[in-house]
């Protein structure tokens, strides 16, 4: 897979993407699916600060939302800045309430909703005239194939005014720029769900709230909101 784009007049993107409190199930009434953009020119800088920061803080694992706790509240709130300072780091996601998901519309399989719910999140976020680099964190599927649909289902919905170079997993180890989707990700659907009163999740959410000037967490924001965008969605 090339990292390099065939036309270096297009701006080529690349996304992150990562999921929280998923699989349709009963343990969480929401769940969020997040996106986090980049320009591949940009990821190299922006991944070796991330590292930097890491590194400063002791931060020495793999980041992830699970792994916020009191000890480690003050790095990731550096990580958290350090996305909120850059301005050409952009994150968008969506929320679903599963409690809603009327799996007979999507012929009773909840891998398939999960996927469409990741094309929502992905179609209106991929912009006429740039190309992209899709990234999903590695899942396991009953279907081999779902991966190679919603590229096809993503790139009909563009008819080709925009490209999607590839559509692939990765594991998030392996770069701190998926951890930040992670940990952005893992906030909207804690705040949709409801935290131990003072955890450290909560500071970390509402530290995130307060940095994107929202008044909640739970609420859509306006689609031109580019920086920090939510979209609840009514399945009513």
């Amino acid at each position: 897979m090339s990292d390099t784009t065939t036309n270096q007049n297009v701006p080529y993107y690349v996304i992150y993407c990562d999921e929280s409190c998923h699989e349709l199930n009963a343990h969480h009434t929401f769940m969020a699916i997040g996106g986090l953009t980049v320009l591949q020119a940009k990821k190299l800088e922006f991944t070796k600060s991330l590292r930097q920061i890491m590194n400063s803080h002791n931060l020495n694992s793999e980041l992830k939302w699970s792994k916020v706790s009191s000890k480690r509240l003050e790095g990731y709130k550096t990580v958290v800045d350090f996305f909120f300072a850059n301005p050409e780091i952009c994150f968008r996601s969506i929320v679903v309430d599963q409690t809603k998901v009327q799996l007979a519309r999507h012929g009773k399989d909840k891998e398939l909703a999960f996927y469409k719910f990741y094309y929502e999140m992905l179609e209106k976020w991929l912009l006429p005239g740039n190309e992209y680099l899709i990234l999903l964190d590695h899942k396991s599927n009953k279907y081999s194939n779902r991966y190679t649909t919603l590229k096809t289902y993503l790139e009909r919905h563009l008819r080709g005014k925009a490209w999607i170079r590839d559509l692939t997993t990765i594991s998030s180890k392996i770069t701190p720029l998926a951890q930040l989707c992670d940990i952005l990700t893992g906030a909207v659907a804690a705040a949709n769900n409801g935290f131990n009163k003072g955890s450290a999740k909560q500071q970390l959410a509402e530290h995130i709230q307060r940095s994107a000037k929202l008044t909640s967490l739970c609420s859509s924001t306006p689609l031109s909101e580019n920086k920090f965008n939510i979209f609840k969605m009514d399945l009513r």
